[in-house]
């Protein structure tokens, strides 16, 4: 078989159809945002997704990153304020088509390059003001109603990159996906959480145990988007459902532990299972 390794990211980005020196350096700097963020995401990215997306869709994740940190780090005083300036630049730019913020006019860049509709990145920074003075789920009712508002949005923002994934029947199955996620990141920060006074689900006795399984759950749940997606796009997807699966199992190692033991994505076991993944994947690659 014919060793076949990622393009470049210098490639990718001729593929992206980005040319401009100016726009190349942005696209490359939030790229690096995003590899120091989210390592094995980002590896996914890299090793799977088709290569004239995956400066899309890495723009899109440090936009959301953007767009968390302007919600919720740092005074509480200040954040409205910062926030509301964010959301502000955000709309101008969508109206007017044009921003002086570099990771802005990446943004339109992208929405132009791939069809993204500008309605969807609205629909995440509106959800997200709500992130403002209410953080705590409180209940399982609480805790969908984020989903519905947050994190699915941002699940369609992130994977919208590509025409066939904006399909209604797509956009409804990834919000199994965005479940799956929302719970497993807020147990993993549990810890974190409860030390700010802020946990975000249900966590005492028994409670922690029903989160892990109710996580399981939808997390199995949310393969069902795999048939429906495009074939190009199914490597990446897998990847991201096995990394949280991945973080899943960690969680369940921790257990009872976890309101006092923040865990992270494990990113070895990760990145072995991306490369097996990528290897894979090229096998059915004709060379």
């Amino acid at each position: 078989m014919k060793r076949v390794t990622p393009a470049s990211y210098r490639a990718a980005l001729d593929h992206a159809g980005v040319h401009e020196p100016a726009a190349r350096n942005t696209y490359q700097g939030l790229a690096r945002e995003v590899r120091r963020l989210e390592p094995p995401y980002y590896a996914a990215i890299r090793l799977l997704a088709p290569s004239r997306l995956q400066p899309h869709i890495l723009c899109v994740y440090a936009f959301v990153h953007a767009t968390d940190t302007a919600s919720d780090s740092g005074p509480a005083e200040l954040r409205p304020r910062r926030f509301a300036a964010w959301r502000t630049a955000v709309r101008a730019a969508l109206t007017d088509g044009r921003a002086d913020d570099p990771r802005l006019a990446a943004l339109l860049h992208t929405l132009e390059r791939t069809g993204l509709p500008e309605a969807w990145v609205s629909d995440f920074v509106d959800g997200m003001a709500g992130d403002l003075d209410y953080r705590d789920f409180g209940s399982e009712a609480g805790f969908q109603a984020y989903v519905d508002r947050v994190s699915h949005p941002l699940m369609v923002l992130v994977c919208g990159v590509h025409p066939g994934c904006r399909t209604p029947e797509v956009v409804r199955a990834l919000r199994d996906a965005a479940e799956a996620g929302q719970r497993i990141d807020c147990l993993g920060d549990l810890a974190d959480d409860l030390r700010a006074g802020l946990p975000c689900l249900p966590h005492t006795g028994p409670q922690l145990h029903e989160q892990i399984a109710l996580a399981g759950t939808a997390l199995g749940r949310a393969r069902g988007v795999l048939p429906l997606l495009p074939p190009e796009f199914v490597p990446v997807m897998t990847a991201f459902l096995d990394v949280q699966g991945i973080q899943l199992r960690a969680l369940e190692r921790t257990g009872p532990r976890l309101p006092r033991q923040t865990v992270r994505t494990p990113l070895l076991p990760s990145l072995k299972v991306l490369l097996a993944a990528r290897r894979q994947h090229m096998e059915g690659v004709p060379s």
